[in-house]
């Protein structure tokens, strides 16, 4: 994580490394009392909007808007894979904004120590996990090997699933198993749209590609450009499907057509 104060633009930039780091960042913001929200348990993400910010030199909260930037074409091959986060308030004293980078950056690792002690116990996956509250299965979520991500693809919501989707360990076969889903949403779909373009291997899973297409959360636009990507008898077998939206029922018959 790189972390800078902008006296011009009157905010801080925070270039996170992945998009996992960010649920870790979040929740030890939220441990350590700064960042300011009605539940702790539900975790803001994506990271954005506005929120009550303690900095430890005053004795009120102050109010803070946050922006989150995707990483551009030329961040990516910058080797930069993560979010921006853009942090400002409302401008005084130069001191202020020295403030908010100190209490941004400074932040007790809380997720580093909590699963480092989590590891090191020996009750089954399936207790750890049960056990854990939302905000640390989101977390646990970037980071589970095998047995872990097992473990929560049987209780699935969209957050878990979007964070699972993240772990940099995660298999095609669980990816294909995730983008079947009827509990995933549009920002769970598009992320697994983004990672079968990003990775050419599961770009030719057809399976993967046929079962977002499939799926009535994945957004029209993304379900459209992932069908010219489709062989003709994929496209031949949705056109058959009787659960299909009747949009993409007929952008398969045309596809047809066009090809022959």
């Amino acid at each position: 994580m790189h972390l800078r104060a902008d006296l011009v633009e009157w905010c801080v930039v925070i270039q996170l490394e992945t998009d996992a780091e960010e649920a870790a960042y979040v929740y030890d913001l939220l441990q350590s009392g700064r960042l300011l929200v009605d539940d702790k348990e539900t975790l803001p993400l994506p990271f954005r909007g506005p929120f009550l910010f303690k900095l430890p030199e005053l004795p009120r909260p102050i109010p803070i808007q946050v922006a989150r930037v995707e990483p551009t074409g030329a961040d990516l091959v910058a080797g930069r894979a993560g979010p921006r986060i853009v942090v400002s308030c409302q401008k005084g004293p130069p001191e202020l904004l020295g403030q908010l980078e100190r209490a941004l950056r400074d932040v007790p690792p809380a997720s580093a120590e909590e699963f480092k002690s989590a590891a090191e116990e020996r009750e089954d996956e399936f207790s750890r996990v049960r056990q854990m509250t939302f905000a640390k299965r989101v977390i646990y979520a970037t980071r589970a090997g095998q047995t872990g991500r097992t473990v929560l693809l049987q209780q699935p919501t969209p957050m878990l699933l979007l964070y699972l989707c993240k772990n940099p360990m995660i298999t095609l076969p669980e990816v294909i198993q995730i983008a079947k889903m009827p509990s995933i949403d549009a920002l769970v779909a598009d992320y697994v749209a983004k990672l079968l373009k990003g990775n050419p291997q599961w770009a030719l899973s057809e399976e993967l590609k046929v079962a977002l297409v499939s799926n009535a959360k994945t957004p029209v636009g993304t379900a459209l450009a992932m069908m010219s990507h489709l062989s003709a008898r994929s496209l031949s077998a949705l056109g058959k499907v009787p659960e299909l939206r009747s949009v993409l029922k007929q952008a398969a018959v045309r596809l047809q057509q066009e090809r022959r």
